[in-house]
């Protein structure tokens, strides 16, 4: 959902996508000491529910209202504009509002990810029978292959003293790598269950991917239409990844077994690629790279601001130059804040 908020007489106006509990919770004035709830108690703050910008309207260097899905134009005036919608939002935007920009779409990152659930004996680990009832463990392994990027997140669950599996599933739900079958724990109970998520970098010099407006949807806002495919750095990589993963599962027990999600059974065997490794892209970046003064060619100036247009920012996994393989949230909020701290 996104819900737009209208600044009277002021600098900023900011739109936001907010998911639908968040919003509910808004309403019922439950979350205290939220930002959102500090900016709706402003005397000169307007909400719009239901209101989607579908186009930014501008004189070729300013912009100057915000055409929006309820048949209103809302003026700018001498607002500043912050695109804070996640990557592919805002370039669409963007590329619908600005076509004279250059290189808008042209670059990506994102991640590729493979998950494996694997066990080990408690035996073979140094486990009491005095530990806690649930215990947890988790370790973040970086690797590197020809200057691309990629890492483990390990996460590992002792749960045998504790017979409330609801409990034990949550546990997984929140705190590990990646999701857990109930299954995989309740026929896991004399070992360490390990859940691990491994990200790589999709090679930003590919030029075969990018995100460009599609003819297929005559709707502003789901007009884009993202292209991509793994080229040779990206398969070997995928490749030492996998094989990293597996190499430091091995070290943890010669009595290692692996979770079969198509078979629904643990075997010694190792699971096939394609039962691994996930058909789809994650945190994708790069589309509106920021670049500073000699780089001429970055959509985004060193100042968060689109290039050429003197009251449009920028902010979110769109600036990255390349995706690495760090999980981008703290970057994006410490971006965030920098950008903020720029305009004000």
């Amino acid at each position: 959902m996104l819900l737009l908020l209208w600044v009277t007489n002021s600098k900023f106006i900011f739109s936001f996508y907010i998911i639908y509990f968040c919003w509910l919770f808004l309403l019922l004035r439950s979350i205290k000491f939220s930002t959102p709830q500090a900016i709706l108690d402003m005397p000169n703050v307007t909400v719009v529910f239901d209101c989607t910008v579908e186009k930014i309207i501008h004189d070729g260097s300013k912009a100057v209202a915000l055409q929006t899905n309820q048949n209103i134009t809302l003026p700018l005036k001498n607002s500043k504009l912050i695109l804070a919608m996640s990557t592919l939002p805002a370039t669409t935007l963007v590329l619908n509002s600005f076509p004279q920009l250059a290189n808008i779409g042209k670059r990506l990152s994102a991640h590729f990810v493979s998950s494996i659930i694997a066990r080990v004996p408690r035996t073979s680990l140094s486990i009491t029978e005095n530990d806690p009832d649930i215990q947890l463990g988790a370790v973040y392994i970086t690797g590197m292959q020809n200057k691309a990027q990629f890492h483990l997140q390990l996460s590992a669950i002792d749960s045998r003293q504790c017979e409330n599996k609801q409990i034990i599933n949550d546990i997984c739900k929140k705190y590990s790598a990646n999701s857990i079958p109930s299954e995989c724990i309740d026929k896991s109970q004399d070992f360490v269950v390990i859940s691990c998520s491994t990200l790589g970098e999709l090679d930003y010099k590919n030029n075969q991917n990018h995100f460009e407006l599609s003819n297929s949807s005559q709707c502003l806002t789901t007009n884009g239409q993202l292209s991509f495919c793994l080229n040779e750095q990206d398969k070997q990589l995928w490749d030492v990844m996998d094989q990293a993963t597996f190499q430091v599962l091995e070290k943890l027990s010669n009595q290692i077994q692996y979770w079969h999600e198509n078979e629904k059974t643990w075997t010694t065997e190792r699971p096939l690629p394609n039962q691994i490794r996930k058909k789809s892209l994650v945190h994708d970046s790069s589309t509106m790279w920021i670049g500073d003064r000699n780089d001429t060619e970055s959509p985004v100036t060193y100042d968060y601001r689109l290039r050429g247009i003197e009251n449009v920012y920028v902010t979110g996994g769109a600036l990255w130059p390349t995706g690495g393989s760090w999980n981008p949230v703290l970057t994006i909020v410490a971006m965030a804040m920098h950008l903020a701290d720029t305009i004000h």
